[in-house]
């Protein structure tokens, strides 16, 4: 004989295993209260990186302008064509290693001002994950609730 499926399905029954957890309001509201701390630092930071980056820049730029101005006085002090081709190709190949340095300057600023920008949202992402699943673990997954060993057989 044929029987239906699901026939004697009983969903009061199936509801009263199905248990939804409640929702921590207050942990919620704390772990977004933290996440707004750590972009506010992290924002922090990258603010007071660029500053640093583009003061140093600032300085870069009028050392240039400095060398470049006193470069040109002299240039136009000196009598012969050699002398003056002679102290620009000098003040040429310092210009370049003092751009190359300062470029290196300005690269490094950046690498350090990411990273500590990143370390902060990371350890503020991790963090919150750790929470997350703190809030949302049910009693029974906790490891004291753990079933016992069978002793073993000998």
């Amino acid at each position: 004989m044929y029987k239906m499926p699901f026939a004697d399905f009983d969903p009061a029954r199936f509801m009263a295993d199905f248990k939804i957890p409640s929702f921590d309001a207050e942990g919620a509201i704390a772990l977004h209260r933290k996440n707004v701390e750590a972009m506010t630092a992290a924002s922090q930071t990258a603010f007071e990186g660029a500053a640093a980056f583009l003061r140093r820049q600032g300085e870069l730029a009028r050392e240039a302008v400095e060398a470049t101005t006193a470069n040109m006085n002299a240039v136009f002090s000196d009598a012969s064509f050699e002398d003056k081709a002679e102290r620009n190709t000098a003040f040429v190949k310092g210009a370049w290693d003092s751009a190359v340095a300062g470029a290196g300057d300005l690269a490094d600023m950046s690498v350090k001002t990411g990273r500590e920008v990143f370390v902060l949202i990371d350890k503020r992402v991790r963090e919150a994950l750790d929470e997350t699943a703190a809030m949302v673990a049910s009693p029974s997954a906790s490891p004291s609730a753990a079933p016992k060993a069978a002793p073993a057989k000998t």
